[in-house]
């Protein structure tokens, strides 16, 4: 589950909650564990492209923008673990 997933369950449990659903104890439970588990990993950092491997990238893509800037996005998401 991303980061994203798990805090749209979250803020989709306290909705239903606030609307008056009744609260089950064990789907509370679960939904902090999971949220505490996931505050308790260390952020990343963002690692972005040198101006080498932008303008390698750039060349050989070169007059695609469209495929160089899939090229691009290929290589951030490789050096920030996706």
């Amino acid at each position: 589950m991303t980061d994203r997933e798990l805090m749209e369950k979250a803020c989709d449990f306290l909705l239903s909650f606030s609307v008056g659903e009744r609260l089950d104890a064990s789907k509370v439970n679960d939904l902090i564990y999971a949220l505490r588990n996931r505050l308790a990993q260390p952020e990343r950092q963002w690692v972005g492209l040198t101006k080498e491997e932008a303008k390698e990238i750039s060349l050989a893509n070169r007059p695609y923008v469209i495929d160089m800037i899939a090229a691009l996005e290929a290589r951030l998401k490789e050096k920030n673990g996706g």
